[in-house]
């Protein structure tokens, strides 16, 4: 659970609710929920939650990368032993160059 300093929760509160809150016609109420709001914001991005949500993302992403290149390819995918003819028909050569088709 998070902790949070709830002195100096209060004490922006009162300040904010003196110096603008009155002023734009909001109750202490509303103005405690917005400073809550923002200390839970300020705790998001903190150097540490910062630091901790990358290292996640970089060790996830680091697994997927792992898997992806200890994945081994069909046999038959790269198989040069298949003849030439399979490939090209008498008519497709022409000055040595031989062309498939698109």
């Amino acid at each position: 659970m998070k902790r949070f300093d709830l002195s100096e929760i209060m004490r922006n509160a009162h300040r904010t609710y003196k110096y603008s809150g009155k002023k734009q016609g909001k109750t202490f109420g509303e103005v405690l929920k917005a400073t809550w709001r923002l200390a839970k914001l300020q705790e998001n991005f903190s150097q540490e939650a910062m630091k901790a949500r990358t290292d996640k993302f970089l060790s996830e992403r680091n697994e997927v990368m792992s898997k992806a290149a200890k994945a081994t390819k069909h046999e038959g995918y790269n198989n040069l032993n298949i003849p030439a003819s399979a490939y090209y028909n008498p008519n497709s050569t022409h000055y040595g160059a031989h062309y498939v088709g698109d």
